[in-house]
C-alpha cells in the first residue's frame, strides 16, 4: 500500500495534508484525552478536559482555566519531527500547496512551512482582548496566576479556539477551498469521523483520499486508501525521491 500511495504522491501536484492529533503527540505532546489523561484531569479537577478548556471556564473562573492552561496544556510543547520535515521536502518539491492543522501547537509554522490554516490557533500567540495587544507563550507560562495585560490588566488568553466556540467562517472558507482544489488528501494522526473534518474532506472530488493513523476507525471506509502507522513512519518514505 505504502508504494501505491507514493506513486500517487509522485503524480500529485495539489497536495493538502490535514494534521490530526496523532501528528503533535507523536512529536511530544500530550493527549489530554487519551483514557489515563482523562481519568486524570477529572480526578485532580473535577471537570472534563472538554469543560476546562472551554468559553465558559475562561469567563468564570479565570484562575483555574489558568492553572490548568499552565499545568496541563502549554507545560510540554511538541517539537516538529520527522512528518514535519517530510511535508517541508514535499512543499519544497511544489507538491505540497496547503495544510490544514486542528492542532494547536504551531508545529507547521515551527517547521518553516508555508500556507497553514490553523483550525484551532495557536498557543504561540496570545492577547488582550481589550487592547489587541500582543504576548508571547513565555509571558503566559511565566505569570503568577491568570496573565494580565500591560496596558489595560485585563486577563490575556490565549488565540486557540476553546470548547463551545466556533471556527472562524475565512479559516472554515480556506479549508474547504484548498480541499476542493486539491488532487490530493493526506490525513496524517487524525480520522475521517470528526464532524470538522467531515465538512473539509467532503467537498473533496478526487479519489486520493489517504488516511495514513496508527489506530483502525469505523470512518476509515470514507478513505480511498488507509495505512495502519504512525505518519512518521510513513511520510518520509512518500516523500523519498520526490
Amino acid at each position: 500500500m505504502i508504494q501505491k500511495v507514493k506513486r500517487l504522491v509522485n503524480n500529485a501536484k495539489r497536495i493538502v495534508c490535514i494534521m490530526g492529533q496523532e501528528a503533535m503527540v507523536e512529536c511530544g505532546g500530550v493527549n489530554l484525552w487519551s483514557p489515563d489523561n482523562f481519568y486524570r484531569i477529572e480526578k485532580q479537577y473535577r471537570k472534563s478536559p472538554e469543560e476546562m478548556l472551554s468559553a465558559g471556564e475562561l469567563t468564570a473562573r479565570k484562575v483555574y482555566f489558568y492553572e490548568f492552561y499552565k499545568n496541563e496544556v502549554i507545560s510540554t510543547l511538541p517539537e516538529p519531527g520527522p512528518t514535519y520535515d517530510a511535508m517541508k521536502k514535499l512543499q519544497e518539491a511544489g507538491k505540497l500547496s496547503e495544510i490544514i492543522s486542528f492542532n494547536i501547537y504551531g508545529l507547521e509554522y515551527r517547521a518553516g512551512l508555508r500556507n497553514v490554516i490553523e483550525l484551532s490557533g495557536s498557543v504561540y500567540d496570545n492577547y488582550c482582548p481589550l487592547c489587541k495587544k500582543r504576548y508571547p507563550i513565555e509571558y503566559v507560562a511565566g505569570a503568577k496566576g491568570t496573565p494580565l495585560c500591560e496596558e489595560c490588566k485585563a486577563a490575556v488568553r490565549p488565540n486557540i479556539r476553546l470548547h463551545s466556540e466556533k471556527v472562524q467562517n475565512d479559516l472554515y472558507t480556506q479549508a474547504v477551498l484548498a480541499c476542493k482544489n486539491a488532487d490530493m488528501i493526506l490525513v496524517l494522526g487524525g480520522n475521517l469521523s470528526g464532524s470538522k473534518m467531515r465538512y473539509c474532506t467532503g467537498h473533496y472530488e478526487g479519489d486520493k483520499l489517504v488516511v495514513i493513523h496508527s489506530e483502525p476507525n469505523y470512518s476509515d471506509k470514507f478513505a480511498d486508501y488507509v495505512i495502519c502507522k504512525s505518519p512518521k513512519d510513513v511520510l518520509p518514505l512518500l516523500a523519498e525521491g520526490v
